[in-house]
């Protein structure tokens, strides 16, 4: 029970967080996509630095809720990470949610809770053998690689933004399973745990994990990214910690199936929602706010005659005989 209430405490403070940054970083120029420079662009805007803060107090309250709990159940407890985004994406845009998302997050929590249930207590989760857990990392991050490489050379925007948010998911799971290593190698002290390879591994997990993220974000296509990353991650979660970590060995075929049908379930709602908070902030750009600065950036040396028919600058128009006056004068 603690470790879910921890996963619940850590599923607030990412969602508030991922909701900051998903603003922030949809303003970022596309040639910085990909790169260290997006990072260093975003760490200088205040918005995106409070969602770096809380985000970075659901790692704690997140790595914490993994040292006692099972991968499983604690990543379906951060999927639902998504109702506080959609809560301060819309305070942030000053819109409300259609009364169908309520019927959406019933649904959520309902199927969640059922998920719950039917996984169980976890009695392998205090004992995960660092092997295992090295291996389920592993597996996840050679998955993960060419996703991430197809989305960053893909030329359509909506493939683009497909792929980045399925590598952006997988670097989750990866860096969670990574977490869960590091807390238990945390039981043979801080100095053992500094000098061991999960330390490192998730050093370098997270950053790839962060940058997949406000690379899918800086698309500008939400419709797509928060669906998907909101679909992939307990997707992916549950999977590994079934499959590879044998975390719930006890359940029967019938568990396992209405095991499935409630993930299924979960999982509709969360994209639903995701889509629905995506089209409510798109709906809130003012018709003068340009969010895509990379579009403009693309075309620098465009004739300003041309900009000025497409009404894109504000100089006003000088009279024709006002010219020739000025040119016989």
């Amino acid at each position: 029970m603690t470790a879910l209430l921890l996963a619940a405490l850590s599923a607030v403070l990412y969602g508030a967080g991922v909701a900051f940054e998903h603003r922030q970083a949809a303003r970022v120029p596309a040639e910085a996509a990909g790169r260290p420079r997006m990072l260093t662009l975003l760490a200088r805007q205040p918005l995106w630095l409070t969602g770096a803060a809380l985000e970075t107090g659901g790692f704690v309250t997140h790595a914490a809720a993994l040292r006692t709990g099972s991968l499983a159940a604690v990543q379906m407890v951060l999927s639902c990470s998504l109702l506080v985004s959609i809560a301060v994406s819309s305070g942030l845009a000053r819109r409300t949610l259609p009364r169908h998302c309520w019927l959406a997050i019933l649904a959520i929590v309902t199927a969640v809770g059922a998920i719950l249930t039917l996984l169980g207590p976890d009695d392998h989760a205090a004992g995960q053998v660092p092997g295992r857990l090295g291996l389920a990392a592993l597996l996840t991050g050679v998955i993960t690689v060419p996703i991430a490489a197809a989305g960053l050379l893909a030329t359509r925007r909506h493939s683009r933004a497909l792929l980045l948010a399925v590598a952006a998911g997988l670097a989750d799971t990866c860096a969670a399973v990574l977490t869960m290593a590091f807390t238990h190698s945390l039981a043979h002290g801080l100095g053992a745990a500094v000098t061991s390879w999960p330390a490192y591994a998730l050093i370098v997990a997270g950053l790839a994990s962060l940058t997949l993220a406000q690379t899918a974000y800086q698309t500008d296509a939400p419709l797509i990214t928060l669906p998907t990353i909101t679909a992939v991650m307990p997707l992916a979660s549950v999977a590994v910690g079934v499959v590879v970590l044998h975390e719930t060995a006890h359940l029967n075929g019938a568990r396992i199936v209405i095991m499935m049908a409630c993930l299924a379930v979960a999982i509709t709602a969360l994209a639903r929602l995701a889509r629905t908070a995506a089209a409510v902030a798109e709906v809130s750009k003012q018709p003068g706010d340009d969010h895509r600065p990379a579009e403009r950036a693309e075309h620098p040396a465009e004739p300003i005659s041309r900009l000025g028919r497409l009404g894109r600058l504000p100089f006003p128009r000088v009279p024709r005989r006002r010219i020739a006056l000025t040119r016989s004068g």
